[in-house]
């Protein structure tokens, strides 16, 4: 690039401010805000990158087939990663793990010597091949023999740092969960990276369990199970070879339960974005999510060129005689070219400097925006300034290029002689395509967004078959209440306030446990079932607010699990109405004893939309004592749930008094659902600001193109409303071209977002109708400032050239 270039770039640019400005606006949101989604979609695909040789990790999925229901599990039977490692050579090395406090629940309590205790989010219980699969390297200890022991634990740098301070943790005594002691054998450093599977502490799968348990169950007792293959190994290893395998271990356990039984290999660098299975430890990041990310950011940059590339042809009517003058002293079509390419690079590399700052000081919102915590450090990696500068050039050439193309094509004799400078329809017609598109994108992005508004307020509103207000959930770790849980349930429930009280062994947040159990169908015939198992206490029905359809609920004689409820859906599956179900018979896996249904409840849901209505049986637990459920009064409740915390205080716990509310464990499944629709407002905002710099280019090319027009209609006694028309005429038929095209395109995708959920709600056609009157609003007020401006002008000023 010459230096001539440049300098008369610079001097076209302050010459007209605002025009300049203008472009450089555009082009910071367009090229910011790209940058971003480049950040969060480069920090999605990089979950688990930094593990040593992470392609060869796999995480097992148990894929099962119980007469005829499919259930995909993330977990597996115990025994099943050893008889894989012995069984297949390109697998080396396998590794089980499970949740501090049950198996997707890895949130617990730690106690140091002198009893004090943090809470720590991240802790499983493993095998002793953990760092064999994971290689996480230690800082402190051997990773060879740090778990072989029971009573071992391995524990993060900042857990070690919150316990013991500055001390050495090393060989120190910890207290656990259980009545419980360990020692600590290792520290680690703490995982800064991106990872789906993020680790506080580790304790030795031998401190809670037989290392044989369970090792001869093919069916159930499920366990999350790593494994660490060679190079050369390809899942089509296993599954190629898979009968063999399922032949001599898996065959006899499940002909007995009349199914089928297949493993899945994933990736562990691929967990975090892949659909979500049963018992998932933690919630994924959505595929789709970024996906639309990837969308819009294109989409935004794409505006901004359109934005430039319609301002720059605006301006190439003020600029018609420069090129003139140029041609005439003797300028090439090629250097006029470089001239108008010069500038806009310029305009974008000035526009890419200034996003710089703009994208530190916007990042905290976007963090919010996003749920996430990207960071950016120009030091530690000059590469991603590196990457935002090529943007600016990518961005001002992609811009550049046609309006250099146009400009410099203009005959000198014509322009010197004032003839017009757009002759023919091709220049126009692209310059009205640009903004046709532009519209295009707003709309679909206006139309998504109600989509998704319609959806989350759909769901959150929808019947679940239970009133979730005014529920406290309170787990129930500590021994001291535990040892007198009927005494405590008494207590709370004389609280003022507290209108019922009951014990259940999940919450909607740790998902409901599965089981199969032989059923008498309508025709008298048994079979084999599978179902959601819940375990609850008295009082649950009247507590949650569920209804009893038929039968009775349950009775203190209850409790030795010779009666249940179902829920309708497995009523109605059986072959029975909810009526004729109760006193159908039932007996669990090997079973001789027959038990019967005692009665069915309405369809209830305590999972996410997504997830479809399944059969679930209600057992009477009498002893259960993992959760308690309290119904308080909607008035007072921080009074009601202050006297619950002093009454928990009153037993001497160990734990803390801990709670949530049951509407809120309900919300937290639609996370994703509110990213994106974060997003799609963010999206559409943005795009449609840019698109409206883009509008104002095109409305004032076209008011100084029709100046004289307006003038000679003016003289001619046309009154204001006419001459408006003359000016958006015009961009009356692009936007409805525009709301066409963005309408089929979103009803399209909407209803495929739509239908991943089993409860969703229909696509609105008023959407539409709602999109394109924010739009026109928006359109007609852009288009406002140049239509007033020529339409008031003296019409002598525009005629006297003539």
């Amino acid at each position: 690039m010459k230096f001539n270039f440049i300098k008369v770039a610079f001097r076209n640019m302050l010459k007209d401010r605002a025009y300049t400005f203008i472009n450089i606006i555009g082009l910071t949101i367009g090229i910011s805000f790209s940058f971003l989604i480049f950040l969060y979609v480069s920090y999605e695909l990089s979950f688990d990158q930094h593990i040593d040789e992470s392609e060869n990790v796999y995480r097992l999925a148990a894929d099962f087939t119980l007469d005829g229901h499919k259930d995909v599990y993330s977990n597996v039977p115990r025994p099943l990663g050893s008889a894989l490692v012995r069984e297949y050579p390109g697998i080396i090395e396998s590794v089980r793990l499970l949740g501090y406090s049950g198996l997707q629940v890895h949130e617990g309590i730690i106690w140091n010597e002198k009893e004090d205790y943090i809470s720590v989010k991240n802790a499983f219980v493993v095998d002793s091949s953990f760092f064999k699969v994971f290689r996480l390297p230690l800082i402190e200890g051997d990773s060879s023999t740090a778990l072989m022991e029971p009573n071992s634990i391995v524990i993060s740098k900042s857990t070690a740092e919150k316990i013991f301070g500055n001390e050495s943790a090393l060989g120190k005594s910890l207290k656990l969960q259980e009545e419980q002691e360990a020692v600590v054998t290792g520290v680690f450093d703490d995982i800064d990276k991106p990872t789906y599977l993020p680790f506080d502490a580790l304790i030795s799968y031998s401190t809670y369990f037989e290392p044989t348990l369970a090792m001869d169950q093919w069916y159930g007792a499920h366990i999350y199970t790593y494994v660490r293959t060679t190079s050369a190994f390809s899942p089509k290893d296993v599954n190629g070879h898979w009968q063999p395998f399922y032949e001599k271990y898996m065959k006899e356990t499940f002909d007995a339960l009349n199914g089928n039984a297949e493993i899945i290999f994933q990736p562990l660098t691929s967990i975090h974005l892949a659909p979500e299975f049963i018992w998932e430890p933690y919630a994924h990041g959505s595929e789709q999510n970024v996906y639309v990310f990837i969308v819009v950011g294109v989409f935004l940059l794409i505006v901004a060129c359109f934005n430039y590339t319609n301002l720059a042809l605006s301006k190439s009517l003020s600029r018609a005689k420069e090129v003139g003058v140029r041609k005439a002293l003797g300028a090439s079509r090629q250097s006029l070219s470089m001239q108008f390419i010069s500038e806009s690079v310029l305009t974008a590399s000035i526009a890419s400097l200034i996003s710089i700052s703009f994208i530190v000081a916007i990042l905290p919102t976007f963090n919010q925006l996003v749920g996430q915590e990207l960071s950016l450090n120009f030091i530690e990696r000059p590469l991603t300034l590196i990457i935002i500068l090529g943007i600016g050039v990518i961005v001002g050439i992609i811009s550049g290029v046609y309006p250099a193309f146009h400009i410099s094509s203009l005959e000198a004799a014509a322009v010197l002689k004032g003839a017009p400078t757009d002759k023919g329809s091709s220049n126009l017609s692209v310059r009205k395509g640009l903004v046709m598109f532009q519209q295009a994108i707003s709309l679909s992005l206006i139309i998504c967004t109600l989509v998704v508004i319609d959806q989350v307020v759909f769901v959150r509103q929808r019947d679940i078959g239970f009133d979730k207000e005014n529920l406290v959930v309170v787990e129930l770790k500590d021994e001291a209440i535990r040892s007198k849980i009927k005494v405590f349930q008494q207590d709370v429930s004389n609280l003022p306030g507290v209108e019922n009280v009951t014990r259940m062994n999940e919450t909607p947040i740790n998902g409901l446990n599965e089981f199969s159990y032989m059923v008498e169908k309508a025709n008298g015939e048994f079979e084999s079932l599978p179902a959601q198992l819940l375990q609850v206490s008295d009082n649950y029905l009247e507590t949650i607010g569920i209804e009893l359809i038929a039968g009775r609920t349950f009775i203190e004689a209850d409790s030795n699990f010779n009666s249940v409820l179902i829920n309708e859906y497995q009523a109605n599956y059986l072959g029975y109405t909810a009526e004729e179900a109760v006193g159908a018979r039932f007996k669990f896996p090997e079973d001789t004893e027959q038990r019967s249904i005692i009665g069915v409840v309405n369809n209830f849901s305590m999972g996410s939309a997504t997830e479809p209505l399944k059969n679930l049986t209600i057992l009477y637990y009498n002893g259960g004592r993992r959760y308690m459920c309290i119904r308080i009064s909607p008035q007072n409740q921080a009074e009601v749930i202050e006297n619950i915390s002093e009454l928990w205080n009153s037993y001497e716990p160990t734990y803390p008094f801990q709670y949530s509310f049951m509407d809120e464990q309900l919300d937290s499944f639609l996370g994703k659902e509110d990213r994106l629709f974060n997003l799609l407002i963010f999206g559409s905002i943005l795009i449609i600001f840019v698109s409206c710099l883009g509008l104002f280019g095109l409305v004032s090319y076209t008011a100084l193109q029709k100046t004289k027009e307006i003038g000679i209609r003016k003289v001619l006694g046309a009154n204001s409303f006419t001459l408006y028309y003359a000016l958006i005429k015009d961009f009356i038929a692009l936007f409805a071209i525009a709301l066409v095209i963005a309408s089929t395109v979103s009803w399209y995708f909407g209803n495929a977002w739509l239908d991943n959920f089993t409860f969703r709600t229909d696509f609105n056609w008023a959407n539409i109708f709602m999109a394109a009157i924010a739009s026109v609003v928006i359109t007609l007020l852009t288009l406002s400032y140049h239509a007033q401006k020529v339409i008031t002008a003296n019409p002598v000023d525009s005629l006297k050239e003539q």
